[in-house]
């Protein structure tokens, strides 16, 4: 317990103790004797810093791990968890009162200020404590004024390591190649924090390569300062922690590197930091500073932010400027990586889908085919033309149609012929009355005369049943009328020679395809196939290449020539006109070279077109 006396000699010192701190634990130290000192009768005190909702211990009067303490923390929980001020008893006939009051800065909860002062008998207890809440609140503007100035402070530092980043980056990200990027960082680290030396290395085949030194546009390798930077960048990125040489009390790194590198240069200060992207260190930065100019933690931790922030972009600059081949055999390792290694197991699962598919289209074989629209055909095709000039009379059939040898399919009108005839018979009457007359006369000379006419008669009478008979057209032979329809002409004029019918014999048949020109040259005499029609597509039937035309025809736009081919099978169902898709085998190959044929030749014909 201190005397009367104490507070006297104690509280100026506890003053200048507070009013000089310069963090938050020496202040709360020098606040809570202070706020003991100030209420009369305080047997325990203690500050508490609100940290993610939980009160922590700052300081406590008298030493912390007392039962006095644990009671206090107790109260101090209570207040956070409600934020008001709390009176309570210490306990029945304890003689003590624990008051526990909260510290708001902007609305929120930041501290919890807590004593323990000795109640007297026979006192006003509701006056006292008043006058006990009154007095530490008033003390609480200290410690408000305190706690805003350290924020504000973390606030400035803060914004000091951001503008400090962004100018180090601005001065990295304006320049487009690695080389000057990484001389430009080196220069303005060593100009912004006051060093004498800055210089950037990166891995490469296992080491540290140094490649760039602030300042220097310019080094050679075999430098005896270039290796030793190499080796302490090197021991930095081995124990994959932050050197400071000298060593700071508590870093437990080896710093043999940085010592050789210190007593070479004449460098009293170093910092090294390993630069650390994604997962792995791919380099370091190496601060050198004199005498006198120490790296205090709070430039560490600052540096430590921008190297962080400037590592990942010089990183990528550098992966940026490799050659071509370098890139893709990286790309090819990495990828490689991921493969072979643990992980990643839908790209295994891809690539093994992708090799057995590669090995399956290498090993399986099929037929090449070539492929054409095909139509049947007779293997014979007999037009029906008109023997005379007439007109037509009647149509006795039309495309489509069955039908018969010596069966009518049209006629032609025969009135002017059966005149023509009615006439050379009546003549041939008359001159065989002539004729009678003159054998009765006995007239020779006349009879020579009148037989001649009546043979010229006949002649006529005989050509003129002939031509009525040719006014019927007959079917030649059995068949199906494949083109043809005089049902709409009836009474039209028809020309001598003009196509009528067109009849074809139900005996034989053939396909025609029209091969595209770019499968034309796959084509041979001789070739089997296969042809399936629209209208019998569950029947395939055999197909031999018979003819193969050498003169294009266009169809729908393209070039193409007409194929021949036989037909074998089951021909009943067959009818001239029918069509569909025709194969013709060409030679095993293995399956991807089928499928990429065409892409294949068109690639072929593209390049000679392009190329000198």
């Amino acid at each position: 317990m201190e005397t009367a006396a104490e507070p006297e000699v104690l509280e100026p010192a506890l003053w200048q103790k507070l009013l000089i701190a310069s963090d938050t634990a020496a202040f709360a130290s020098a606040f809570v004797r202070l706020q003991a000192l100030s209420l009369p009768g305080t047997t325990s005190a203690a500050l508490f810093l609100v940290e993610q909702g939980r009160p922590v211990l700052s300081a406590a009067w008298p030493a912390r791990g007392t039962e006095a303490t644990r009671a206090l923390a107790e109260l101090a929980a209570l207040v956070v968890a409600q934020s008001r001020t709390i009176l309570r008893s210490g306990g029945k006939g304890s003689g003590h009162r624990l008051i526990g009051q909260p510290v708001e800065i902007d609305g929120g909860l930041v501290a919890v200020s807590v004593i323990s002062v000795a109640t007297e008998p026979g006192a006003d207890d509701k006056e006292t404590a008043s006058r006990q809440v009154r007095q530490m609140q008033w003390g609480l503007a200290w410690l408000r004024d305190h706690l805003r100035a350290t924020a504000s402070g973390e606030v400035k530092r803060e914004r000091d390591r951001s503008r400090a980043t962004l100018e180090v980056l601005a001065s990295v990200l304006e320049k487009e190649d690695f080389r000057s990027a990484g001389i430009a960082a080196a220069t303005e680290l060593a100009l912004r924090f006051d060093c004498s030396r800055v210089s950037i290395g990166f891995t490469r085949f296992g080491s540290i390569r140094v490649t760039a030194i602030s300042h220097s546009a310019s080094f050679a390798r075999s430098m005896q300062l270039v290796q030793q930077l190499g080796a302490a960048m090197d021991e930095a990125v081995d124990q994959r922690a932050l050197i400071r040489f000298p060593p700071a009390p508590g870093d437990v790194v080896a710093t043999h590197a940085h010592a050789g590198l210190a007593h070479a240069q004449r460098s009293a200060n170093l910092l090294t930091i390993p630069l650390l992207v994604v997962d792995r260190f791919v380099g370091a930065v190496t601060f050198e500073r004199a005498a006198g100019q120490p790296f205090e933690p709070a430039l560490v931790q600052l540096l430590d932010v921008v190297i962080t922030a400037i590592g990942p972009i010089l990183h990528e600059k550098r992966r940026n400027d490799r050659w071509l081949v370098v890139k893709a055999g990286d790309a090819l390792h990495t990828q490689l990586k991921r493969l072979l290694g643990p992980g990643h197991v839908w790209r295994k699962l891809f690539v093994a889908g992708l090799l057995a598919s590669v090995l399956f289209f290498s090993l399986a074989t099929d037929t090449y085919r070539v492929t054409a629209n095909a139509l049947v055909e007779g293997s014979e095709r007999r037009s029906v033309v008109s023997a005379y000039d007439g007109y037509v009379q009647t149509a006795s059939a039309r495309a489509g149609d069955f039908v018969k040898a010596g069966d009518e399919l049209a006629s032609l009108e025969d009135r002017e012929l059966n005149l023509e005839r009615l006439r050379w018979e009546a003549e041939k009457q008359q001159h065989r009355y002539e004729y009678d007359r003159a054998l009765a006369a006995r007239e020779p000379a006349n009879l020579n005369i009148i037989q001649s006419r009546i043979d010229q008669a006949d002649s006529q009478l005989r050509l003129l049943d002939e031509q009525l008979a040719r006014l019927r057209i007959l079917a030649p032979f059995d068949g199906l009328l494949v083109s043809g329809d005089l049902s709409q002409r009836i009474g039209a004029s028809v020309a001598r020679g003009e196509t009528l019918f067109e009849l074809s014999p139900l005996t034989g048949y053939r396909v025609v395809m029209v091969v595209d020109e770019r499968d034309i040259a796959d084509l041979e005499v001789g070739q089997a196939g296969q042809v399936i029609f629209t209208s019998l597509p569950e029947q395939p039937f055999d197909i031999t290449v018979e003819v193969i035309t050498p003169v294009a025809v266009q169809v729908q736009g393209r070039n193409g020539f007409r194929v021949e081919a036989a037909i074998e099978g089951d021909l009943n169902r067959l009818r001239p006109g029918m069509t569909g898709v025709g194969k013709v085998a060409i030679e095993q190959e293995p399956l991807i070279a089928i499928w990429l044929h065409p892409i294949l030749d068109w690639l072929r014909l593209t390049l000679w077109r392009w190329t000198a």
